[in-house]
């Protein structure tokens, strides 16, 4: 990899002969000393290959390796002749531009940038030409080369090593648990019985009775799970700001995923009185007219549901008193744009779930994560009696973080940051020999570093921080649970029947025109008596 462009430094008055005299001299400490500094190898550091006078600017051409890249070396020789030419001369420097900043690939790339800093990419057969614009000094000091080489290799591994599925590794399976296989598509009945009622593309109504066995499930969940490891609840807010978003990554993985939010642009309700009259007139809400009134996106709601728990942490200093910090939070939906892949509640825009977050030492996250694995298994396979799978999914990337890693194929290590995904087969989607009749219904990652340095989060005496995550999403566990289990309570789970009878079990709403069909209504009867409290 090189580096090629060229310097020009303009300073706030003409250049004496003096100044041109040591400015040769200055030339020359750079090229043996200074411009090599940190490079093993002088061929890795930079060179001045040629430079001339104007009348009060330097222009110099320029070439670097990889270890002092171009933009590097450009501050590198501002601060030499700022520190020697100005206190002896009284000169100081007005400004700094690259011209035809170049970067020259030792290889072929086979992927698109587009991006406005590109000006045209030139692909030969053993190399690539990237050529940059012009860049000033502001852009300099911003690591712009850096990010674009690190894009450019994470886009060339996302097309080597492919998605999730092409890595997906078994861990571990249950045996065969289902004593009467039930082979209908639960969303299908619960639609049927009025117990749920789509609103809009992946956005459904629960009525008392389904809400009511999500809260017992999740109940269940935590009780089982969270508390007996010392998981202590939060809220977290469903809206967060773009900034948030570029630190954990997800603008830069799963902007077209993520579900936007605007504010208005004021306060002032006289503002609106043109939009106002023209819905009482034309009798609608015009989205077209709307975005006259608001502004442009500056959050976006709730993707990831654990942002909060990084960012609260941010710029803390934190010590062994208070580590490792375990959280859950359980206090809204999560949203994300699923497009064609939306079905029933399990794959839906609008969802929930329990979030469960931790902070702390590699040893101790590492601790904590084997801890939520075995309680997992646990949860399962004997409370609530399901046919489950675990898979090894990373680190080939960090799931929805736009970073990808290599990792050796066939190893799996899972003491390391990457993610563990639970799956649970649907036996209405057909047999469980085929993957696509599995649902992916949790996970469990370790991320490293990958939150800890971006939000800055340290530990007073210098220690490395990780943090991990792991999501129930309430939806998916039911609707696992009801495909193998059916709407017969005698097939149910014990622990999860005591839960869902804990406390009174809801009217089910049968009204005149609800739920539509007479099969419907007739179904719903047949379940309600078949609960038998």
């Amino acid at each position: 990899m090189r580096f090629t462009g060229t310097v020009e430094i303009v300073f706030n008055k003409k250049l004496s002969d003096e100044i041109k005299k040591d400015v040769e001299g200055l030339i020359e400490y750079l090229n043996k000393d200074y411009l090599k500094r940190g490079a093993r190898d002088s061929r890795e550091g930079a060179h001045i290959s040629s430079f001339m006078f104007k009348d009060s600017s330097i222009v110099l051409k320029i070439e670097s390796g990889n270890k002092i890249r171009i933009d590097e070396a450009t501050l590198r020789v501002k601060n030499v002749f700022a520190s020697n030419l100005g206190p002896k001369y009284r000169i100081g420097i007005r400004g700094i531009m690259l011209y035809n900043p170049t970067i020259i690939l030792d290889n072929k790339i086979s992927i698109s940038l587009k991006i406005p800093l590109i000006r045209n990419i030139v692909n030969n057969e053993n190399y690539t030409v990237i050529e940059l614009i012009d860049l000033d000094e502001n852009d300099l000091k911003k690591p712009i080369f850096l990010r674009l080489l690190r894009l450019i290799e994470d886009k060339e591994q996302r097309i080597k090593w492919g998605g999730k599925s092409e890595h997906w590794m078994l861990i571990k399976r249950s045996d065969r648990k289902i004593a009467k296989i039930f082979t209908e598509d639960p969303n299908n009945i619960l639609e049927d019985i009025g117990w749920i009622k789509r609103m809009s593309i992946g956005q459904w109504l629960y009525t008392p009775p389904l809400t009511h066995m999500l809260n017992a499930l999740k109940k269940l969940f935590i009780d089982e799970i969270l508390k007996p490891l010392g998981f202590e609840e939060a809220v977290f807010p469903k809206m967060y700001p773009l900034e948030v978003g570029l630190k954990t990554g997800h603008l830069k993985g799963v902007i077209n995923s993520m579900i936007f939010a605007s504010l208005p642009k004021s306060y002032d309700i006289s503002e609106f009185e043109e939009f106002i009259d023209y819905m009482y007139v034309m009798n609608e809400a015009s989205s077209e007219e709307l975005q006259k009134y608001i502004r442009a996106p500056t959050y976006f709601l709730c993707f990831a549901q654990c942002e909060p728990f990084y960012w609260f942490f941010e710029n803390e200093v934190l010590d062994d008193s208070s580590l490792p910090i375990k959280w859950f939070d359980q206090s809204g939906p999560s949203y994300r744009w699923e497009s064609g892949g939306i079905h029933g509640i399990e794959r839906v825009i609008e969802f929930h779930r329990v979030e469960v977050v931790w902070l702390g030492k590699p040893e101790d996250v590492i601790r904590i994560r084997n801890e939520l694995l075995q309680r997992y298994e646990y949860f399962m396979d004997q409370v609530l009696e399901i046919e489950w799978r675990m898979a090894w999914v990373t680190p080939w990337f960090y799931e929805q973080s736009g970073t990808i890693h290599e990792s050796r194929e066939g190893i799996i290590d899972i003491n390391r940051p990457g993610t563990v995904d639970f799956e649970a087969w649907l036996p209405y989607r057909g047999n469980r020999e085929e993957d696509k009749n599995w649902l992916e219904i949790g996970n469990i990652s370790i991320h490293g570093t990958k939150f800890t340095e971006p939000f800055k989060i340290k530990h007073n005496k210098g220690e490395t921080l990780w943090s991990g995550c792991s999501g129930f999403g309430s939806e998916r566990w039911l609707v696992a649970l009801l495909a193998q289990k059916g709407f017969d309570i005698d097939y149910w789970p014990k622990k999860y029947v005591e839960y869902v009878k804990a406390t009174p079990f809801p009217r089910s709403l049968n009204t005149v025109t609800y739920p539509k069909t007479k099969d419907g209504k007739e179904l719903l009867l047949k379940i309600i008596n078949s609960f038998k409290w």
